[in-house]
């Protein structure tokens, strides 16, 4: 097949990455929609126990499923296409959204857990999306990119509990629905103008007959020391993030009596930093820093602020230090990500950022409920020293990382 012209890789750039953000934004607009409101239904159907464990359970079953399903849809990208991966996911979003309402409106909690398994069995479609973007982008360019994908996170983050909140006055089962039409919605627009991007990749893969799908192992990539440092990055990152859900609610109300909404202000704060950060900020700081620099002062933000955050005896030394957590989040994770997509080969783009991204879920499935335990059973700064180790070894494992990127020639994993 010959290889597009580098500005017919241009041309196509900017409506894939339109789709892409638009599907970001959609995808969390939907998971901001609902997270907020579980502990509600949960209780609306009388469940016998502590309605905290059985909400507890609920988001762990959605990491596990997509942790397990990301690389299996990378792999999938890789020998189909990211568009038929990102167009049935979404599907399934909406799906998984349709039984979320039947399941609140008829008040089945087994019908909840199912619906939340497919949603991050769905939520996996992330991995295919940033293969898209590598597959348009220079190498030079990737961060900048990744970082308009995080913006569109963050855009989400924010308008979905706002609609949530809104439309649940309706009707208990109206945000799930809301939410089901906007992924139908993007079905739509990523059936129109989502091409297939991976002829556009700047190295095409040999043409030996060998399927990407069936010839990558996750051990295979581990055996790059790079490509292990980078999931070790993605493992560590979610170890820190994970604390603000599992400990950050209850240490802002037992030490400064704030309530749910101001809990949701602080979390939209979050929001805004990954909008200005990631959306206006991230294509001058990638060319400015390395991208290992950049890594290691988000770790130290992240550091910092889990550590100002813990001795905070203030509300504004509480703020303060959210707020460093919340910039070094919005530095760090499309670094992370185009650090994934430079050091994997071009053919194994998909699998390689899938499993990154399963490295996160793997750590958003542990971590919460053991920061719940330290905070109830050891103290309640221990979730936030425990992040702020887990971000200082982000600085010395990113340090390790000089990243050359590999080639479709240098690594040929074996057939398994």
């Amino acid at each position: 097949m010959t290889k597009p012209t580098a500005s017919a890789r241009e041309q196509v750039r900017d409506r894939v990455l339109l789709v892409v953000v638009l599907t970001a934004f959609l995808d969390l607009v939907g998971f901001g929609i609902t997270i907020p409101l579980l502990p509600f239904y949960v209780k609306s159907m009388s469940v016998s126990g502590p309605g905290s464990d059985v909400t507890g359970l609920l988001i762990g079953s959605y990491s596990l499923a997509q942790s397990l399903a990301t690389p299996w849809l990378g792999r999938l990208s890789d020998r189909y296409g990211r568009r038929i991966v990102i167009l049935v996911s979404l599907l399934g979003n909406a799906a998984s959204m349709i039984l979320f309402a039947l399941a609140v409106h008829y008040k089945v909690l087994a019908l909840l857990f199912v619906s939340r398994i497919l949603a991050g069995v769905t939520a996996g479609n992330l991995g295919a999306c940033q293969a898209a973007i590598a597959d348009v982008t220079d190498k030079s360019e990737r961060a900048a990119a990744m970082g308009r994908l995080g913006a569109g996170i963050g855009l989400g983050l924010i308008v979905g509990p706002f609609l949530g909140g809104e439309t649940g006055k309706l009707a208990p089962w109206a945000p799930p629905v809301v939410a089901a039409l906007m992924a139908l919605l993007d079905v739509v627009l990523a059936a129109i103008l989502m091409p297939e991007t991976r002829q556009f990749r700047e190295e095409q893969p040999p043409s030996d007959g060998a399927s990407p799908a069936k010839s990558v192992r996750l051990w295979d990539l581990l055996a790059d020391r790079r490509m292990a440092a980078v999931f070790g990055l993605f493992f560590l990152t979610f170890t820190a993030m994970t604390c603000l859900n599992a400990a950050f609610p209850f240490l802002s109300h037992e030490r400064f009596g704030w309530n749910e909404e101001d809990v949701a202000r602080m979390f939209g704060v979050f929001g805004v930093i990954s909008v200005v950060i990631q959306g206006f900020l991230m294509k001058r700081l990638v060319a400015r820093f390395s991208d290992v620099s950049l890594v290691t002062a988000a770790g130290i933000f992240i550091a910092s602020g889990m550590l100002l955050s813990a001795g905070s005896t203030r509300p504004w030394m509480l703020v303060v230090g959210n707020i460093f957590i919340g910039m070094g989040v919005a530095i760090n994770n499309p670094v992370i990500s185009a650090l994934a997509s430079k050091v994997a080969p071009p053919q194994f783009q998909g699998v390689a950022l899938g499993y990154a991204q399963s490295s996160g879920s793997w750590a958003r499935t542990v971590w919460p409920p053991a920061w719940g335990l330290m905070y109830r059973h050891v103290a309640p700064i221990a979730p936030f020293i425990g992040s702020a180790i887990a971000a200082s070894l982000m600085v010395f494992v990113a340090a390790t990382l000089r990243v050359r990127p590999a080639s479709a020639s240098e690594q040929k994993p074996t057939e398994s």
